[in-house]
């Protein structure tokens, strides 16, 4: 369960971490040269899908080993309730399992994103 918790984590952040910053000095960032004074939007969760840290970045995998997400942030910004969040979710997701053994999904989801969401808008399931 804790496995299958971290990768919905990695895989389902409904947070998504974004922040505007401004250019303080003329920068080249790959092949883009960003120019002191631009506006610049660094959308953190998405290294929770980067294929250099994650095989299968885009697939769900519960069973993922390496998983080093950042759905709760890191370092100074880290989630101080991160530890109660997963034991939560760890205890939901067993509990819905427990009642309803046979749950999966019947099509996939619909998700709904934006700027600072991406949710599952719909997931049909059946049991």
């Amino acid at each position: 369960m804790p496995r299958a918790v971290e990768e919905l984590l990695r895989y389902a952040q409904t947070n998504v971490q974004a922040n505007l910053r401004v250019v303080t000095e003329d920068v080249e960032l790959g092949d883009v040269l960003l120019r002191e004074g631009d506006a610049v939007m660094a959308v953190n969760s998405s290294a929770n899908h980067d294929d250099a840290v994650f095989d299968a970045p885009d697939r769900l995998d519960l069973d993922r080993s390496h998983n080093p997400h950042l759905a709760f942030d890191h370092g100074l910004h880290y989630c101080v309730g991160a530890p109660l969040a997963r034991v939560q979710l760890q205890e939901a997701v067993a509990g819905l399992l427990r009642r309803l053994p046979t749950l999966r999904a019947a099509a996939p989801p619909a998700w709904k994103t934006g700027l600072k969401t991406r949710a599952p808008r719909s997931l049909p399931v059946t049991w």
